[in-house]
Formats: structure tokens, C-alpha cells, sequence
């Protein structure tokens, strides 16, 4: 049997589901990870056949593992991730020891939002930027920069939201670059301008260089100390000829990076100077959106990009046109979970496909900081956008947080 390895997954969403896809298409599935959940609860993830338990931070550990792997006789088509950290890698590896020409030069720069940053300076697409190199310089270098707040701070390997900040001056920003700086005293700091307008997330599928945007998605992005989407909408009646120039621009940036097979996704706003790009990411988005793209459209994205890295062209035909609207669950007080309460109910609301809940008894749940703070979320679909709002919503209300002050 072939096999395909995963250099690591989360226990669902996006991740998970490209093993589940590669288990439907008839390979074995191995798992590298460091996560022993794996191995604890093999029984919760029957879709994998194969699991490692290894240092992950460590490449050549990873490498003797495939080593293993290579010498026991396994038929490995490709290597493939959907994390962050190890995109780049397992593009490489699939590229170099499987013979799929992935263009995985490119996937090294997007994990990197400085160099993102530096490598499409100049552009039209490219908001205002500053790299920060060290707290002793940013007092001074801030001053220079008095005229442009609101600014946007962040480290440039952050996702998800996290170390993220909004600065509205001087003060602010250098508190925020001291607060970054804590986490990670050797990384340098990325300024941008912040931005006005809606935002959209374009997921983009290249094979043999013809560029195929697969899903675009709105956003709806909730202010708090961070920035958190918690509503996403994929309807019929948004295409890219809506939005004029959207289009141009995301195949400008695709054309810019010279990527010729792989997959990413771009997130994007709509401001008074046109579009631009806040965020470009090497795989395609995590959380719900796989699955809300297969009830929209039909195709199975995380499916899809397995075929493209074992060299086979990418379905992206729509087999059907649904409006989908995910609404995630935050809290807004600090506390220890008690219970959840009303999610049967807010199954039976009309439209709602699925409700998920991640939070567990005594849990310590907090008001979101990254993406990794929502607990859970309602998916509805409808005959229109605003329509399947209103029913994932309508479920949303149904489920309650019980939580124990501390």
C-alpha cells in the first residue's frame, strides 16, 4: 500500500481531516508528532494507521524517522502538512525524495511575516511597514513613526491572531514591543499600518502554474485585546467579479512569489487605497473551513490538496452553489468551565449543519487572545449569506458558558 506521512496535525479541523481525506483515497496514513494524545488515544483517531512519536523541533530527528520509515519498506507518495511550522519542510522533502515538482521555495518566505514583508516591498498590494530591531531602538524609531498611529505590531511568526497588537501611540507600542520582546527576545518586531475596511480570506490552488481561487470568504472580525474572526460566510453570490480587482491583485502576489504548484491562502482588505494584503499563509486555512467549503462547493479542499502533492491535478469543479455561515464561540469573563449548556437545542435550529464545542469541564476558558481561544462554533447554511448568519447565530444563542469566577 502507499503511504502518505503528515508532519504533524491538530486533533481537528483542516489538519485532521487531510488524514481523514488521504485514509478516503485509499492510502496509509503516518503521522509524525510530538503530541502523545496520538498515542495515548489511538483509539479517538482510527483514520490514522501509523503514528511516531518524535521531536518534531528537531529536523534532523524528523529525518531519521523518514530514514526508518524509507528503510522498513514503506511506499511514501508524499510528505504533506497543514501546520505552519512544517509546510515548508514536507514540500521540500515530497518535492525532492517523491519527485512532485512542488515549488516549495516560496512557502519558506509566507512562514515568515518580515520576510513576506521585505520580498513584496514596494508593491501596490503592500501596506506601510517597519521592522523593529531591538527594544533599546524602538522609543526612538516609534517617534519617527508619530504621524501614523493606529499602528499594528506583531512577531513574525505569529498566527492566529496571536501576538497581535493594536497601538494607538508611542506608549503603547513600546509597552507592546517590551511584551513581545518577553516571548521571544531574539526576534525582531514587524510595524504596519492598520487598515479599514472588510476583510476577506481567498484560498488559491496552483498546479502546472494555472491559478484556481477555491473559496472566497468574508470575514467578521470581533475587536477585544486581539483581533479574533469569528464569523466566516461563504456564499454563491460572492464571486471575484464583485469585488472589483481582487482578482488581479491575488494573482499578482501568486505571480510575484512564483509559485507553480502548491496551495496557500491570502487574507485581504478592501481600504480607500485599494487592496491589500494583510497576511499571506503556505496551506490552506484551519478550524471549520474545509468542511465549510465542502458543504458550499461540494469538493473536499484538504482532499484536493492532497492530489496536488501527489502530483495529480486538483477537482475544484462546484458540484453545487450553498450560502455557509461559521460563527465561533468566545467568552467574555475569565473563569473555570462548569458546563455547556443548550447545544442539542441549537442543533435543532433551522439551517445548522454542525455545532462543535472544544472546552472541557474545569477547563480554564478566557476572553480570546488567538484564534485558539474560541471554543467551539456553529455552522448553518442557507439559500443566502445573510440568511445562513442569521440561523448560525440563532444556534449560537442557544449555547451557554457556565463558568466559575476566579
Amino acid at each position: 500500500m502507499n503511504s502518505i506521512v503528515f508532519l504533524g496535525t491538530n486533533k481537528m479541523g483542516s489538519s485532521y481531516e487531510g488524514i481523514k481525506a488521504a485514509k478516503g483515497l485509499g492510502y496509509e496514513t503516518v503521522l509524525l508528532t510530538n503530541r502523545t494524545i496520538f498515542v495515548e488515544e489511538r483509539e479517538e483517531y482510527q483514520e490514522i494507521d501509523d503514528v511516531r512519536l518524535l521531536n518534531m523541533s528537531d529536523t534532523d530527528v524528523i529525518l531519521s524517522a523518514i530514514t526508518d520509515l524509507i528503510e522498513e519498506g514503506k511506499k511514501i507518495v508524499c510528505f504533506i502538512s497543514f501546520l505552519d511550522e512544517y509546510v515548508y519542510l514536507a514540500a521540500l522533502l515530497t518535492n525532492s525524495l517523491c519527485h512532485t515538482p512542488l515549488t516549495y521555495e516560496p512557502l519558506q518566505i509566507m512562514t515568515d511575516k518580515i520576510l513576506t514583508r521585505r520580498y513584496l516591498s514596494g508593491k501596490n498590494y503592500t501596506p506601510f511597514y517597519k521592522v523593529l530591531s531591538s527594544t533599546e531602538t524602538a522609543a526612538h524609531e516609534m517617534k519617527e513613526l508619530v504621524d501614523q498611529f493606529p499602528l499594528i505590531i506583531k512577531s513574525p511568526q505569529s498566527n492566529g491572531s496571536k501576538d497581535v497588537i493594536l497601538v494607538e501611540n508611542v506608549w503603547e507600542c513600546i509597552k507592546g514591543v517590551k511584551q513581545l520582546h518577553r516571548k521571544n527576545s531574539e526576534s525582531p518586531i514587524l510595524v504596519e499600518e492598520y487598515l479599514e475596511g472588510p476583510q476577506y480570506l481567498i484560498e488559491v490552488v496552483v498546479f502546472n502554474s494555472i491559478i484556481t481561487v477555491a473559496a472566497i470568504v468574508e470575514q467578521e472580525v470581533t475587536k477585544g485585546e486581539r483581533f479574533i474572526i469569528t464569523g466566516y460566510s461563504v456564499c454563491p453570490e460572492l464571486y471575484l467579479e464583485q469585488l472589483p480587482g481582487l482578482k488581479e491583485t491575488v494573482f499578482s502576489i501568486i505571480e510575484d512569489f512564483q509559485l507553480r504548484n502548491g496551495t496557500c491562502h491570502l487574507e485581504m482588505k478592501l481600504t480607500n487605497k485599494g487592496w491589500k494584503l494583510i497576511e499571506i499563509n503556505p496551506r490552506m486555512a484551519g478550524g471549520a473551513m474545509n468542511r465549510m467549503i465542502e458543504e458550499a462547493f461540494g469538493y473536499n479542499l484538504a482532499e484536493q490538496t492532497i492530489r496536488l502533492f501527489t502530483g495529480l491535478e486538483p477537482d475544484l469543479r462546484k458540484k453545487h452553489n450553498k450560502a455557509i455561515y461559521t460563527h465561533y464561540l468566545i467568552v467574555g469573563t475569565v473563569g473555570k468551565l462548569l458546563k455547556v449548556s443548550g447545544c442539542d437545542s441549537a442543533k435543532e435550529q433551522t439551517g445548522v449543519l454542525e455545532v462543535y464545542t472544544k472546552a472541557e469541564y474545569g477547563q480554564l476558558v478566557i476572553p480570546p487572545r488567538s484564534m485558539g481561544q474560541r471554543y467551539g462554533y456553529v455552522l448553518a447554511a442557507a439559500d443566502s449569506k445573510d440568511r445562513a448568519r442569521e440561523c448560525a447565530l440563532n444556534g449560537a444563542k442557544q449555547i451557554q458558558f457556565y463558568l466559575q469566577p476566579i
